[in-house]
């Protein structure tokens, strides 16, 4: 029973595959965080602002490696996406609706306070937030604001408090209706 506990601490750990030459290196998106990893497909200003936005909607997922997690899931094949978009029905390539998001939420963040979110210092970025929520975005161009809001919130807490692991941050139990057959 011991070995298998043990087994399961392990691959609770291993989320996150990342190429190297002698192999692959197994990580969580916290430790790719820590670790400064390259991302696969957002380029840095596309994370920076990413990681403001869901940092002010959901405090932790930053340090959870929100961006590493959301950055290899719209690498990966759309069937095996873990994001909000594969239940919502969105188009594919989900990476098309992250682009074209995060180029209006700079756009209005720079029309509004002359910054991208990434600059805004926390009072600005509330402000930015409350925008989205509101759909309150003159100019906008992008996919409806509000609905943006509600997908990085979404992909923000599966990160931060989706395991057992953020459960019990929150001192909750995790009780998944059904049990995930890996841990992500």
């Amino acid at each position: 029973m011991e070995s298998l506990h043990k087994r399961r601490s392990l691959l609770k750990a291993l989320v996150l595959s990342y190429p190297l030459v002698s192999g692959a290196l197994l990580l969580s998106p916290a430790q790719a965080r820590q670790r400064k990893l390259p991302l696969a497909v957002l380029d840095d200003g596309e994370a920076a602002d990413l990681e403001s936005v869901i940092e002010a909607l959901v405090p932790g997922s930053a340090e959870a490696g929100a961006v590493h997690f959301i950055d290899y899931q719209l690498a990966r094949p759309a069937a095996d996406s873990l994001l909000m978009l594969r239940y919502l029905g969105v188009e594919q390539p989900h990476l098309n609706f992250y682009r074209a998001g995060l180029e209006a939420l700079a756009q209005h963040s720079v029309r509004r306070f002359g910054k991208r979110p990434s600059a805004l210092p926390a009072a600005e970025l509330d402000t930015l937030i409350t925008d989205l929520i509101a759909d309150d975005t003159p100019g906008w161009s992008g996919p409806p604001a509000s609905f943006l809001y509600f997908v990085w919130r979404s992909d923000g807490v599966d990160v931060t408090y989706g395991t057992e692991d953020g459960m019990a941050s929150l001192n909750t139990p995790y009780m998944a209706h059904i049990k995930p057959e890996q841990v992500w």
